[in-house]
């Protein structure tokens, strides 16, 4: 695996932990996003401008470019968005379940219990 293709793998990756798209980094660097596309693949070197502004859109130091392990800090979210733990994702299907099935008895038609009260009654007659 060439030099440009190790680096481009690990910006990838590093993109990818922070929960960025290809177009978001390449927008924040001033690069078309084919180009940026390029460099993740490895097809162009990335000049040492761009790799200072790549350092700077993932929230990463230069030098975490070239190392071998991935060096993730799980408590700081990284992107506009951030990320959900496997535990918050879980409460959060739970909720959407349970507020299914609030919405699926509002859907259904009101039972008008007087009339079935008297509908009772006049059987029991």
């Amino acid at each position: 695996m060439s030099v440009s293709n190790r680096i481009g793998e690990k910006i990838r990756q590093l993109r990818v932990l922070g929960g960025l798209s290809q177009e978001n980094v390449a927008e924040e660097i001033g690069m078309s996003h084919g180009n940026y596309g390029k460099i993740e693949r490895g097809e162009i070197d990335v000049s040492s401008t761009h790799l200072i502004q790549l350092a700077k859109a993932l929230k990463v130091n230069v030098s975490d470019f070239f190392e071998n392990k991935l060096k993730v800090n799980a408590k700081e979210p990284k992107g506009e968005y951030g990320y959900a733990t496997k535990d918050e994702l879980s409460e959060i299907a739970q909720a959407l379940q349970q507020l299914t099935k609030v919405v699926e008895k509002l859907q259904e038609p009101p039972t008008n219990k007087k009339k079935l009260a008297k509908k009772k009654s006049s059987k029991t007659k």
